[in-house]
């Protein structure tokens, strides 16, 4: 009986492609003090304000130890602080920092660069529907 090919894969695919945006972005961003990981953790801090260090390490998709490694380093380089939750004295919040703030228009710069190069030859539609189907597909894997 003939296996599933990873080749037919959404999944597969996906790897494949965030494997190619990382090695690009990490490139892009050699001369910035940022790695691609904190990058993305400042993308989704500046995008929806600050979170809890299992929220950010939810976002990114990372395990909880690897979330608190990857915080601790932010916070040592100055990207972030930890501050307590007015609501829940409990929980710190991860917050970006000023430092982080003023060197974010330069960052996304690498950011809006790598999009360009990858969507080169694509049409605005195709790129809509992919994210559209991807959406539908996390949704059905949610449940």
């Amino acid at each position: 009986m003939p296996r599933l090919s990873p080749y037919e894969s959404l999944g597969f695919h996906c790897n494949l492609t965030l494997k190619a945006f990382r090695d690009v972005l990490k490139e892009k961003l050699k001369d910035t003090g940022i790695s691609p990981g904190q990058y993305r953790a400042l993308a989704h801090l500046i995008a929806l304000g600050p979170l809890s260090q299992s929220e950010l390490a939810d976002h990114l998709s990372i395990t909880s130890a690897t979330g608190a490694r990857l915080v601790d380093r932010m916070e040592r380089d100055g990207w972030v602080v930890r501050q307590p939750d007015p609501q829940d004295g409990r929980v710190n919040l991860v917050v970006p920092t000023d430092r982080a703030a003023e060197v974010w228009d330069r960052i996304s710069r690498a950011g809006e660069e790598l999009l360009v190069q990858a969507y080169q030859g694509l049409h605005s539609s195709e790129i809509e529907i992919v994210k559209h189907v991807l959406d539908r597909v996390r949704k059905n894997l949610k449940g």
